[in-house]
């Protein structure tokens, strides 16, 4: 993918495209396709559209220097390693896929939609230099050392995250075991 947009224009447009993309893919499937086959890890597609709009839910929340992980439905989960805490997102995950398993498919794919509208206002709310502030100017307490700027959090939790996704649904439509 080219660099990171420098514009709020510029990075709503590419966040606009990658949902337009990503739900287009999505409309071909239909609800059996969206609930029924899983993936190796026992997620099926809407586990994926939930947790996609979980975490855009989450980057929503940081910007408005709300609690993220509360927003998401999550409760932070840490695991200590060589290198000190770190954030089990796998645990994470999983925390927000059983939240999710009754709704349809459909309610899901709305999830998603409406996930990504509330990111986008808030973005259309900063402005263009806004975008690379660190992370630490918007949630506290920050997520890692803070220093991350706020658009990467909004680009990987958005257009690249629905290009990250994509094949692994489309593996479980296929029949494939991809895993994340």
């Amino acid at each position: 993918m080219s660099a990171k947009p420098t514009t709020v224009r510029e990075l709503r447009a590419r966040m606009d495209a990658g949902l337009a993309a990503f739900d287009a893919a999505l409309s071909r499937l239909s609800e059996e396709q969206l609930t029924g086959p899983v993936d190796a890890v026992g997620w099926t597609v809407r586990d994926h559209l939930t947790h996609l709009a979980a975490w855009a839910d989450g980057i929503t929340a940081m910007i408005r220097g709300e609690d993220r992980w509360a927003a998401m439905g999550a409760t932070p989960v840490i695991w200590e390693d060589e290198a000190g805490q770190e954030l089990d997102f796998d645990a994470i995950n999983a925390q927000i896929a059983e939240q999710h398993r009754a709704l349809t498919g459909a309610e899901a794919r709305a999830l998603v939609i409406v996930a990504h509208q509330r990111l986008a206002a808030e973005v259309d709310a900063l402005a263009d230099e806004q975008l690379a502030w660190p992370s630490n100017r918007f949630a506290t307490p920050a997520v890692g050392d803070g220093s991350t700027p706020i658009i990467d959090y909004i680009a990987s939790d958005t257009y690249e995250h629905y290009a990250e996704h994509l094949p692994w649904i489309e593996a479980i439509v296929a029949g494939r075991q991809a895993s994340a």
